[in-house]
């Protein structure tokens, strides 16, 4: 008698609800994300489901609104995120009061990456970062989210289709990349209502 175990991953569920989404999807638009890296710590071929976008109805195209969170040992001009970031260099870090230019990014770190901006943010663990459009003290975000990725999307080809969710709830705590107080109030706006639960 031969006796095997094997063990199979659970699965996250990230919404609690879907009542609504875009008929027929989107072409998810990857030109500004940093879409091809896969390494031993990180495979950023893959969006995972809840990622905020923007979505241009008529064109039937969406835009990643990137965010992410302050790991411990950031300072105010030096903020450590998760390897799994899409930040490129010219893009802008808000904290949702200030907006600062992203000069570099030092990528070394197996655990993390630093986006070395150029000016002072606040960098406490846990903040919760978005692409802001512009410097200085404002809240103006670069892609205002109007929904959230349906499933996990293959990037790895260039542009790709596209699930998006429009009305709906989704689990705080099962998102890949964080939804700031801008991001979750543009996600209640006039195109979208998505719950945080």
């Amino acid at each position: 008698m031969q006796i095997i175990t094997n063990t199979i991953a659970g699965r996250i569920v990230v919404f609690e609800s879907i009542i609504d989404e875009i008929p027929g999807g989107v072409s998810l638009l990857v030109e500004n994300l940093d879409n091809l890296v896969k390494n031993a710590n990180v495979d950023k071929r893959f969006l995972p489901p809840g990622t905020p976008v923007y979505v241009d109805i008529a064109a039937r195209t969406a835009e990643v609104s990137k965010s992410s969170t302050a790991i411990t040992g950031s300072g105010a001009q030096a903020i450590r995120v998760a390897k799994n970031n899409h930040w490129k260099v010219d893009d802008i870090l808000n904290d949702g009061i200030t907006g600062a230019n992203i000069d570099s990014i030092t990528t070394s770190n197996a655990s993390y990456d630093i986006l070395n901006v150029d000016a002072a943010l606040v960098y406490a663990e846990g903040t919760e970062y978005c692409q802001g459009s512009a410097t200085g003290a404002s809240t103006a975000l670069e892609y205002t989210p109007n929904g959230l990725t349906k499933n996990q999307v293959w990037m790895g080809d260039g542009n790709a289709d596209a699930a998006v969710v429009t009305v709906g709830s989704v689990r705080d705590d099962a998102l890949t990349f964080p939804l700031n107080a801008l991001l979750a109030a543009a996600l209640r706006g006039d195109q979208s209502t998505i719950t945080i639960v």
